[in-house]
């Protein structure tokens, strides 16, 4: 039996992870950490989506949302090949782990497969998609 892979040099990180960061959980302190060991990449999407979430929950905290743009890097759409993101949308849609065929993350599997990098998320949607992707916890013990 192999070793178990290594997590990978860059993470695509999840919008809410993002949201988790800025809403006071101890996710803020580990995506400081963790920047210091893994580049941290993540959609124009998902950060929109953050910033919908976090101005719709607590609007006084954009700024720290905002302040993340010092850890994450933000990557156009464009940037995703539109076949990556068509690849990505049948993988989520048969994926058996959430077995309810969303596809609204679909751009973070393309850009996770475009950058040959490992998805950080707090969701199962990823699972069954074959690309690797971690949960805080395990990101922390594997970094």
């Amino acid at each position: 039996m192999s070793p178990p892979r290594a997590v990978s040099a860059a993470l695509v990180v999840d919008a809410n992870i993002l949201v988790a960061a800025v809403l006071g959980s101890s996710t803020g302190p580990h995506l400081d950490l963790i920047s210091g060991r893994r580049s941290l990449i993540t959609s124009e999407a998902a950060f929109e989506e953050a910033y919908k979430v976090v101005g719709h929950v607590r609007p006084s905290d954009l700024f720290v949302l905002e302040s993340l743009l010092d850890l994450v890097t933000i990557i156009a759409r464009e940037d995703v090949a539109d076949e990556d993101l068509a690849a990505a949308e049948t993988a989520l849609r048969i994926a058996p782990a959430s077995r309810n065929g969303s596809v609204t993350d679909a751009h973070l599997l393309a850009l996770a497969w475009t950058l040959d990098a490992d998805l950080w998320s707090h969701d199962r949607d990823f699972a069954g998609t074959g690309w690797p992707s971690w949960s805080t916890a395990n990101l922390l013990a594997a970094v």
